[in-house]
């Protein structure tokens, strides 16, 4: 099921549900009564799935891999609560003369949050509803991929082999998905006869583990990113789009002069703070690599004291960053063309130095112009120990941290492989709901 396929019976329900409700309040309700109501109700409900599609309700990727966050489903209602109870009052400000269901409001959004979550949480239990996968091979990838199914909702594993069985008759019945090891045709040869018999000739969906583990996870494996072949497949024949280059560039102008006259006095007031509070110079500039490697100077507001690490963050750096609003001066760094609103993050150049001596391709990361945010800051929280620099030998480091720069970098291949202007969208306006939400829901 798609999300589009959500949608349409979550629009079903909703008015189904309004409809009953009203009738039950009423004790009785005409077409024209209905009609009138659904003058206010078509506006909530919009309103509603725009604020589920932002905390992920429609993306059924993500509701496969993990159960439903109450958390994120109780901060849903409560802002769709408050903006229809503006809708209502929009209503009665301007005279419609419509009939406004300020009573029963909270009665009806709360049934539909409620069936959202019994809905969402229960499909996945229903048969038709797993995708049924048949895997050959083994690699590391297939190894996450399996172990990812196996504790999923979603995906059913049917049969899972080394190498596929010649003298066996496989049945495609309710088969979903074939995924096949990368390195299996040229280790084993004679396999391929099989599956392109058995499954390719007959219709069925075969693809590579390192497809499968991007498509499913949105990020590119591990294994994968030490592939130079694949990452030349995956990126190299990709086509820049001129179109898609001027309108990121419109937008971040755009956005950066609308957000001016909010950011100035907001950055005046938290130079005070920082000032007065701290006691520190409140702005600092660092250099970080940008574009094509080329070195870059970003403003922020000061969150570290000076000559500090990360786990030096001063009184007002805490408040800062749980708000992203040690960010604004960058606003600078945008209109100059040095950095995007979205876009893999530029990192300083020790670490940039340090990684691209032990991580496979980590170059490529700059091969677009880096972001204020991006794919990898939305998925995934980097661990809060990073790197020392002063010591040249990864096997030195904290573990977590050299494994979370593999797996920044896989979310940021992945962006620069699917990057459009609605991604650069959904990226922004899922910023804003990060802002509200702490890290420590973020896998």
């Amino acid at each position: 099921m798609t999300g589009r396929l959500f949608f349409i019976i979550d629009t079903l329900t909703f008015f189904c549900l309004t409809w009953s409700i009203l009738f039950l309040r009423h004790g009785g309700l005409s077409w024209v009564g209905f009609r009138n109501q659904l003058y206010v109700f078509i506006p909530i409900f919009l309103l509603a799935s725009f604020v589920l599609w932002l905390f992920s309700f429609y993306d059924v990727k993500l509701l496969r891999k993990r159960v439903i966050a109450y958390k994120r489903l109780v901060i849903a209602y409560i802002i769709t609560l408050l903006g229809s109870a503006s809708i209502i009052y929009f209503s009665e400000v301007i005279p419609l003369h419509l009939p406004t269901p300020r009573r029963i409001l909270i009665v009806i959004l709360f049934v539909y949050f409620a069936y959202i979550y019994l809905f969402r949480r229960n499909y996945f239990k229903l048969d038709f509803a797993k995708t049924n996968v048949l895997i050959f091979g083994t690699s590391p990838t297939i190894d996450k991929l399996v172990k990812g199914m196996k504790i999923s909702r979603g995906y059913r594993i049917k049969s899972y082999e080394t190498l596929p069985d010649v003298t066996k008759r496989y049945n495609l019945k309710n088969l979903d998905m074939v995924i096949v090891g990368s390195k299996l045709f040229r280790d084993n040869p004679q396999a391929w006869d099989v599956i392109t018999q058995q499954f390719i000739a007959k219709g069925a969906c075969v693809d590579t583990d390192f497809n499968a583990y991007e498509r499913i996870y949105q990020r590119v494996s591990r294994e994968s990113v030490e592939d130079s072949m694949w990452l030349l497949r995956g990126i190299g024949n990709r086509r820049e789009n001129g179109m898609y280059n001027m309108l990121k560039r419109v937008m971040d102008m755009l956005m950066a002069v609308l957000l001016l006259p909010f950011a100035i006095p907001l950055g005046c007031l938290i130079w005070l703070f920082i000032r007065f509070v701290d006691g520190y110079p409140p702005l600092f500039i660092q250099k970080r690599v940008g574009y094509l490697e080329k070195p870059i100077y970003v403003y922020k507001f000061r969150t570290i004291k000076p000559g500090g690490t990360e786990e030096n963050i001063t009184r007002c750096g805490k408040i800062l960053r749980r708000f992203r609003l040690d960010e604004i001066p960058q606003l600078v760094n945008v209109l100059k063309g040095e950095v995007s609103f979205v876009g893999p993050r530029p990192i300083w150049g020790n670490e940039h130095d340090f990684l691209a001596n032990h991580v496979p391709n980590h170059a490529l990361r700059t091969i677009v112009k880096p972001g204020i945010t991006g794919w990898a800051q939305l998925n995934f929280k980097a661990p809060p120990t990073y790197f020392n620099f002063r010591n040249e030998d990864p096997a030195a480091l904290d573990p977590r941290a050299f494994e979370a720069a593999f797996t920044r970098f896989s979310y940021d291949v992945w962006y620069i492989k699917n990057h459009s202007v609605m991604l650069d969208i959904e990226i922004l306006v899922k910023t804003l709901i990060r802002m509200f939400i702490k890290d420590s829901t973020i896998n």
